[in-house]
Protein backbone atom coordinates (compact mmCIF):
# COMPACT_ATOMS: atom_id res chain seq x y z
CA UNK A 1 0.00 0.00 0.00
CA UNK A 2 1.25 3.48 -1.09
CA UNK A 3 2.51 5.79 1.74
CA UNK A 4 1.71 9.43 1.22
CA UNK A 5 4.93 11.53 1.23
CA UNK A 6 3.72 12.63 4.94
CA UNK A 7 3.49 9.24 6.05
CA UNK A 8 7.36 9.06 4.74
CA UNK A 9 8.46 12.15 6.33
CA UNK A 10 6.68 11.18 9.90
CA UNK A 11 8.32 7.38 9.67
CA UNK A 12 12.32 8.88 8.58
CA UNK A 13 11.62 11.65 11.97
CA UNK A 14 10.29 8.51 14.27
CA UNK A 15 13.51 6.68 13.00
CA UNK A 16 15.82 9.28 13.71
CA UNK A 17 14.17 10.18 17.54
CA UNK A 18 14.98 6.43 17.80
CA UNK A 19 18.52 6.58 16.77
CA UNK A 20 18.99 9.88 19.19
CA UNK A 21 17.23 8.15 21.94
CA UNK A 22 19.44 5.04 21.94
CA UNK A 23 22.37 7.00 21.38
CA UNK A 24 22.01 8.98 24.94
CA UNK A 25 21.22 5.79 26.51
CA UNK A 26 24.40 4.10 25.49
CA UNK A 27 26.56 7.23 26.54
CA UNK A 28 24.33 7.08 29.92
CA UNK A 29 25.41 3.69 30.49
CA UNK A 30 28.71 4.18 29.42
CA UNK A 31 28.46 6.74 32.28
CA UNK A 32 27.21 4.38 34.54
CA UNK A 33 29.99 1.83 33.80
CA UNK A 34 33.19 4.71 33.89
CA UNK A 35 33.95 3.20 30.45
CA UNK A 36 35.18 6.28 28.48
CA UNK A 37 35.62 6.97 25.13
CA UNK A 38 38.71 7.90 24.41
CA UNK A 39 38.90 11.46 22.19
CA UNK A 40 42.16 11.87 20.37
CA UNK A 41 43.66 15.26 20.88
CA UNK A 42 44.32 17.52 18.34
CA UNK A 43 47.99 17.46 16.76
CA UNK A 44 50.17 20.24 18.52
CA UNK A 45 50.73 23.14 16.19
CA UNK A 46 54.30 22.51 14.72
CA UNK A 47 56.49 26.05 15.26
CA UNK A 48 59.12 26.66 12.91
CA UNK A 49 62.76 28.43 14.44
CA UNK A 50 61.65 31.75 12.75
CA UNK A 51 58.56 30.98 14.67
CA UNK A 52 60.62 30.56 18.52
CA UNK A 53 60.92 33.94 20.43
CA UNK A 54 63.87 35.62 20.61
CA UNK A 55 65.49 36.10 24.31
CA UNK A 56 65.97 39.44 24.88
CA UNK A 57 69.78 40.99 24.11
CA UNK A 58 71.90 42.17 26.95
CA UNK A 59 73.15 46.20 26.39
CA UNK A 60 76.65 45.81 25.44
CA UNK A 61 78.09 49.53 25.72
CA UNK A 62 81.46 49.00 23.76
CA UNK A 63 79.54 48.48 20.62
CA UNK A 64 77.21 50.82 20.88
CA UNK A 65 79.93 53.16 21.41
CA UNK A 66 81.96 52.06 18.27
CA UNK A 67 78.74 51.89 16.24
CA UNK A 68 78.16 55.86 17.24
CA UNK A 69 82.16 56.48 16.43
CA UNK A 70 81.45 55.16 13.41
CA UNK A 71 78.79 56.85 12.20
CA UNK A 72 80.65 60.01 13.38
CA UNK A 73 83.17 59.23 11.14
CA UNK A 74 80.96 58.59 8.28
CA UNK A 75 79.24 61.44 8.80
CA UNK A 76 82.13 63.67 8.68
CA UNK A 77 83.33 61.84 5.78
CA UNK A 78 80.36 62.44 3.92
CA UNK A 79 80.29 66.62 5.05
CA UNK A 80 84.21 66.53 3.69
CA UNK A 81 83.49 65.07 0.27
CA UNK A 82 80.69 67.65 -0.32
CA UNK A 83 82.70 70.20 0.81
CA UNK A 84 86.37 69.57 -1.11
CA UNK A 85 87.10 71.09 -3.90
CA UNK A 86 88.65 68.40 -6.63
CA UNK A 87 92.42 69.42 -7.18
CA UNK A 88 94.22 69.22 -10.58
CA UNK A 89 94.82 65.81 -9.39
CA UNK A 90 91.53 65.15 -9.10
CA UNK A 91 89.10 64.32 -5.94
CA UNK A 92 90.76 63.85 -2.38
CA UNK A 93 90.05 60.32 -1.64
CA UNK A 94 90.14 59.21 1.79
CA UNK A 95 91.98 55.92 2.28
CA UNK A 96 93.75 56.22 5.67
CA UNK A 97 91.15 53.28 7.29
CA UNK A 98 91.80 51.20 4.38
CA UNK A 99 95.70 51.46 4.88
CA UNK A 100 95.57 51.16 8.21
CA UNK A 101 94.13 47.81 8.21
CA UNK A 102 97.24 46.69 6.08
CA UNK A 103 99.65 47.74 8.57
CA UNK A 104 101.49 44.99 10.53
CA UNK A 105 103.11 45.50 13.66
CA UNK A 106 106.56 45.00 12.53
CA UNK A 107 106.30 47.68 10.12
CA UNK A 108 104.70 49.82 12.74
CA UNK A 109 107.54 48.78 15.08
CA UNK A 110 110.21 49.74 11.78
CA UNK A 111 108.59 53.28 11.73
CA UNK A 112 108.55 53.57 15.84
CA UNK A 113 112.53 53.06 15.39
CA UNK A 114 112.98 55.83 12.58
CA UNK A 115 111.12 58.02 14.66
CA UNK A 116 113.47 57.50 17.71
CA UNK A 117 116.31 57.14 15.79
CA UNK A 118 115.52 61.43 14.09
CA UNK A 119 114.41 62.11 17.81
CA UNK A 120 117.59 61.61 18.52
CA UNK A 121 119.17 63.89 16.30
CA UNK A 122 116.99 66.38 17.77
CA UNK A 123 114.35 66.02 14.56
CA UNK A 124 111.40 65.41 16.84
CA UNK A 125 109.47 67.61 14.63
CA UNK A 126 109.76 64.95 11.69
CA UNK A 127 107.58 62.69 13.96
CA UNK A 128 104.64 63.48 12.10
CA UNK A 129 106.23 63.25 8.67
CA UNK A 130 107.36 60.05 9.53
CA UNK A 131 103.77 58.67 10.42
CA UNK A 132 102.32 59.78 7.28
CA UNK A 133 104.85 57.90 4.99
CA UNK A 134 104.09 54.76 7.11
CA UNK A 135 100.15 55.39 6.78
CA UNK A 136 101.05 55.97 2.73
CA UNK A 137 101.94 52.64 2.32
CA UNK A 138 105.94 53.51 2.21
CA UNK A 139 108.20 50.92 3.99
CA UNK A 140 110.87 52.37 6.67
CA UNK A 141 113.25 51.96 4.27
CA UNK A 142 111.81 54.12 1.44
CA UNK A 143 110.62 56.76 4.22
CA UNK A 144 114.22 57.18 5.21
CA UNK A 145 115.68 57.49 1.53
CA UNK A 146 112.43 60.22 1.19
CA UNK A 147 113.80 62.12 4.45
CA UNK A 148 117.39 62.38 3.75
CA UNK A 149 116.90 63.00 0.19
CA UNK A 150 115.20 65.71 0.50
CA UNK A 151 116.59 69.42 -0.12
CA UNK A 152 114.01 71.37 1.35
CA UNK A 153 113.10 69.02 4.32
CA UNK A 154 114.10 69.46 7.99
CA UNK A 155 116.90 66.97 7.97
CA UNK A 156 118.37 68.87 4.95
CA UNK A 157 118.08 71.64 7.50
CA UNK A 158 119.65 69.82 10.41
CA UNK A 159 122.18 68.44 8.35
CA UNK A 160 123.31 71.23 6.24
CA UNK A 161 127.24 70.33 6.29
CA UNK A 162 126.92 66.91 4.60
CA UNK A 163 124.49 68.16 1.60
CA UNK A 164 127.41 71.06 1.23
CA UNK A 165 130.22 68.88 1.95
CA UNK A 166 128.87 66.79 -0.92
CA UNK A 167 128.56 69.94 -3.15
CA UNK A 168 132.07 71.05 -2.57
CA UNK A 169 132.95 66.92 -3.65
CA UNK A 170 133.21 65.73 -0.46
CA UNK A 171 131.57 62.87 1.08
CA UNK A 172 128.91 62.71 2.95
CA UNK A 173 129.32 61.22 6.62
CA UNK A 174 127.47 59.00 8.66
CA UNK A 175 124.50 61.17 11.02
CA UNK A 176 126.28 59.46 14.10
CA UNK A 177 130.12 61.27 13.42
CA UNK A 178 128.36 64.64 12.15
CA UNK A 179 126.74 64.43 15.84
CA UNK A 180 129.56 64.01 17.54
CA UNK A 181 131.32 66.30 15.85
CA UNK A 182 128.97 69.02 16.98
CA UNK A 183 129.42 67.80 20.79
CA UNK A 184 133.58 67.78 19.99
CA UNK A 185 133.05 71.60 18.90
CA UNK A 186 130.80 72.42 21.87
CA UNK A 187 132.73 70.82 24.66
CA UNK A 188 136.17 72.27 22.97
CA UNK A 189 134.75 75.70 23.17
CA UNK A 190 133.68 75.28 27.10
CA UNK A 191 136.81 73.83 27.62
CA UNK A 192 138.77 77.00 26.65
CA UNK A 193 136.22 79.31 28.11
CA UNK A 194 134.39 80.37 25.17
CA UNK A 195 130.99 78.54 26.13
CA UNK A 196 129.34 82.04 25.33
CA UNK A 197 129.55 80.33 21.91
CA UNK A 198 127.37 77.39 22.27
CA UNK A 199 123.30 78.91 22.05
CA UNK A 200 120.77 77.33 24.14
CA UNK A 201 118.91 77.75 20.47
CA UNK A 202 120.28 74.44 19.25
CA UNK A 203 119.11 75.58 15.43
CA UNK A 204 121.97 78.10 15.68
CA UNK A 205 124.32 75.53 16.90
CA UNK A 206 123.43 73.68 14.12
CA UNK A 207 124.18 76.58 11.41
CA UNK A 208 127.47 77.49 13.25
CA UNK A 209 128.50 73.82 13.11
CA UNK A 210 127.57 73.03 9.79
CA UNK A 211 130.40 75.77 8.76
CA UNK A 212 132.94 73.73 10.59
CA UNK A 213 131.88 70.51 9.11
CA UNK A 214 131.79 71.43 5.54
CA UNK A 215 135.06 73.10 5.67
CA UNK A 216 135.99 69.20 6.81
CA UNK A 217 137.29 70.64 10.33
CA UNK A 218 138.07 67.63 12.35
CA UNK A 219 137.46 67.56 16.05
CA UNK A 220 141.30 67.78 16.95
CA UNK A 221 141.83 71.04 14.28
CA UNK A 222 139.38 72.74 15.41
CA UNK A 223 140.63 71.89 18.97
CA UNK A 224 143.97 73.50 17.48
CA UNK A 225 142.53 76.53 16.31
CA UNK A 226 140.54 76.99 19.39
CA UNK A 227 143.83 76.84 21.37
CA UNK A 228 145.75 78.85 18.78
CA UNK A 229 143.63 81.59 19.35
CA UNK A 230 142.87 81.83 22.90
CA UNK A 231 146.59 80.50 24.11
CA UNK A 232 149.06 82.25 21.71
CA UNK A 233 146.68 85.89 21.10
CA UNK A 234 143.68 86.11 23.30
CA UNK A 235 145.70 85.16 26.61
CA UNK A 236 148.85 86.05 25.90
CA UNK A 237 150.93 89.29 25.79
CA UNK A 238 148.59 92.63 24.77
CA UNK A 239 151.60 93.33 22.16
CA UNK A 240 150.82 90.11 20.43
CA UNK A 241 147.59 90.57 20.01
CA UNK A 242 148.87 94.40 18.67
CA UNK A 243 150.99 92.98 16.39
CA UNK A 244 148.88 90.70 14.71
CA UNK A 245 146.15 93.12 14.30
CA UNK A 246 148.90 95.85 12.40
CA UNK A 247 150.35 92.73 10.52
CA UNK A 248 146.56 91.61 9.29
CA UNK A 249 144.21 94.08 9.88
CA UNK A 250 141.59 92.48 8.27
CA UNK A 251 141.22 90.50 12.16
CA UNK A 252 139.59 92.54 14.41
CA UNK A 253 138.90 92.07 18.41
CA UNK A 254 134.82 91.49 17.83
CA UNK A 255 135.68 88.95 15.47
CA UNK A 256 139.29 87.48 17.01
CA UNK A 257 137.87 83.78 17.46
CA UNK A 258 135.32 83.95 14.39
CA UNK A 259 138.25 84.31 12.68
CA UNK A 260 140.56 81.89 13.98
CA UNK A 261 137.44 79.39 13.26
CA UNK A 262 136.67 80.37 9.60
CA UNK A 263 137.63 77.00 7.08
CA UNK A 264 138.56 78.87 4.50
CA UNK A 265 141.81 80.07 6.54
CA UNK A 266 143.79 76.72 7.53
CA UNK A 267 145.01 75.72 10.56
CA UNK A 268 149.14 75.85 9.47
CA UNK A 269 148.28 78.91 7.96
CA UNK A 270 146.88 80.98 10.68
CA UNK A 271 149.67 79.33 13.21
CA UNK A 272 152.32 81.50 10.73
CA UNK A 273 150.76 84.14 11.30
CA UNK A 274 150.15 83.76 14.98
CA UNK A 275 153.90 83.08 14.79
CA UNK A 276 154.93 86.14 12.52
CA UNK A 277 153.10 87.81 15.47
CA UNK A 278 154.72 86.45 18.20
CA UNK A 279 158.63 87.09 16.14
CA UNK A 280 157.28 90.90 15.44
CA UNK A 281 156.25 91.33 19.36
CA UNK A 282 160.00 90.07 20.18
CA UNK A 283 161.56 92.41 17.67
CA UNK A 284 159.15 95.29 18.89
CA UNK A 285 159.76 94.13 22.72
CA UNK A 286 164.02 94.23 22.05
CA UNK A 287 163.42 97.97 20.89
CA UNK A 288 163.86 97.51 16.71
CA UNK A 289 162.02 97.44 13.94
CA UNK A 290 159.81 94.74 12.04
CA UNK A 291 157.06 94.36 9.23
CA UNK A 292 155.44 92.03 8.23
CA UNK A 293 157.18 90.55 5.40
CA UNK A 294 160.30 89.80 7.48
CA UNK A 295 158.48 88.11 10.38
CA UNK A 296 156.77 85.91 8.33
CA UNK A 297 159.69 84.64 6.65
CA UNK A 298 161.50 84.01 9.91
CA UNK A 299 158.30 81.84 11.02
CA UNK A 300 158.84 79.94 7.48
CA UNK A 301 162.19 79.31 8.39
CA UNK A 302 161.39 77.87 11.73
CA UNK A 303 162.26 80.40 14.25
CA UNK A 304 159.72 80.44 16.86
CA UNK A 305 158.52 83.01 19.88
CA UNK A 306 161.46 81.70 21.87
CA UNK A 307 164.36 82.03 19.56
CA UNK A 308 162.78 85.33 18.61
CA UNK A 309 163.09 86.89 22.02
CA UNK A 310 166.68 85.71 22.17
CA UNK A 311 167.88 86.17 19.06
CA UNK A 312 166.46 90.15 19.10
CA UNK A 313 168.10 90.14 22.63
CA UNK A 314 171.64 89.57 20.74
CA UNK A 315 170.76 91.79 17.85
CA UNK A 316 169.82 94.39 19.77
CA UNK A 317 173.23 94.05 21.74
CA UNK A 318 175.59 94.30 18.82
CA UNK A 319 173.94 96.29 16.34
CA UNK A 320 174.83 100.14 17.66
CA UNK A 321 177.86 99.59 17.63
CA UNK A 322 178.13 97.44 14.34
CA UNK A 323 175.39 100.38 13.20
CA UNK A 324 178.32 102.98 13.96
CA UNK A 325 181.26 101.45 12.58
CA UNK A 326 179.26 100.82 9.12
CA UNK A 327 178.76 104.39 9.24
CA UNK A 328 182.25 105.00 9.58
CA UNK A 329 183.43 102.67 7.47
CA UNK A 330 181.06 103.80 4.62
CA UNK A 331 183.29 104.01 1.89
CA UNK A 332 183.97 100.23 2.29
CA UNK A 333 180.64 99.52 1.05
CA UNK A 334 180.91 96.97 4.49
CA UNK A 335 176.88 97.29 6.38
CA UNK A 336 175.95 95.68 8.92
CA UNK A 337 172.07 96.33 9.66
CA UNK A 338 168.91 94.74 11.44
CA UNK A 339 168.52 92.82 8.35
CA UNK A 340 172.39 91.12 8.27
CA UNK A 341 172.30 90.80 12.54
CA UNK A 342 168.54 88.66 11.61
CA UNK A 343 170.54 86.77 8.59
CA UNK A 344 173.32 85.69 10.71
CA UNK A 345 171.69 84.93 14.16
CA UNK A 346 168.44 83.77 12.82
CA UNK A 347 169.47 81.59 9.58
CA UNK A 348 173.47 81.58 9.97
CA UNK A 349 174.56 83.44 7.23
CA UNK A 350 178.09 83.66 6.28
CA UNK A 351 177.57 86.56 4.61
CA UNK A 352 176.95 88.45 7.32
CA UNK A 353 178.94 87.22 9.61
CA UNK A 354 181.81 88.21 7.43
CA UNK A 355 180.91 91.57 7.32
CA UNK A 356 180.75 91.79 11.23
CA UNK A 357 184.09 90.54 11.54
CA UNK A 358 185.41 92.40 8.60
CA UNK A 359 183.89 96.06 10.58
CA UNK A 360 185.65 95.00 13.96
CA UNK A 361 188.98 94.33 12.03
CA UNK A 362 188.88 97.29 10.85
CA UNK A 363 187.95 98.82 13.82
CA UNK A 364 190.81 97.20 15.72
CA UNK A 365 193.59 97.73 12.79
CA UNK A 366 192.59 101.60 13.15
CA UNK A 367 193.49 101.70 16.84
CA UNK A 368 195.70 99.07 17.38
CA UNK A 369 197.40 99.24 13.43
CA UNK A 370 197.27 95.34 13.18
CA UNK A 371 195.17 93.47 10.58
CA UNK A 372 193.26 90.67 11.03
CA UNK A 373 189.66 88.96 11.44
CA UNK A 374 188.07 88.13 14.69
CA UNK A 375 186.66 84.56 13.94
CA UNK A 376 183.74 84.76 16.94
CA UNK A 377 180.30 84.45 15.74
CA UNK A 378 178.04 86.57 17.04
CA UNK A 379 176.05 84.82 19.85
CA UNK A 380 174.26 85.70 23.15
CA UNK A 381 177.55 85.07 24.40
CA UNK A 382 179.35 88.19 22.64
CA UNK A 383 176.41 90.91 23.32
CA UNK A 384 177.58 94.25 23.38
CA UNK A 385 180.90 92.75 21.37
CA UNK A 386 182.00 93.00 18.12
Amino acid sequence: MAQTKAQVAATNAAKADAARAKNVASQGAARTTGAVKPVTPPPAPKITPTQKPAPTPKADPTKDLLEKQRANILEARKFIEENTKPTDDGPVVEEEDKVEKGITNATRDAFAALTDLFASYGLESLAGEIAGYMTQGLTASEALIKLKTNPAGAYAKRFAGNFTRIKNGLNAISEAEYVNLENSYANTLKAYGLGNMVSINRDENYKKFADYISGDVSADEFKDRIKTVVERVQNAEPSIKATLKSFYPEITDNDLIGYFLNPKENLPKLQEKVTASEIGAAAKGAGLGTNVTTATDLARYGVDQKMAREGYSTIAGVLPTAGKLGDIYNETGVKYAQAEGEAEVFKGSQDAATKRRRLASMERAAFSGSSGTNQGSLTKSTQGKL
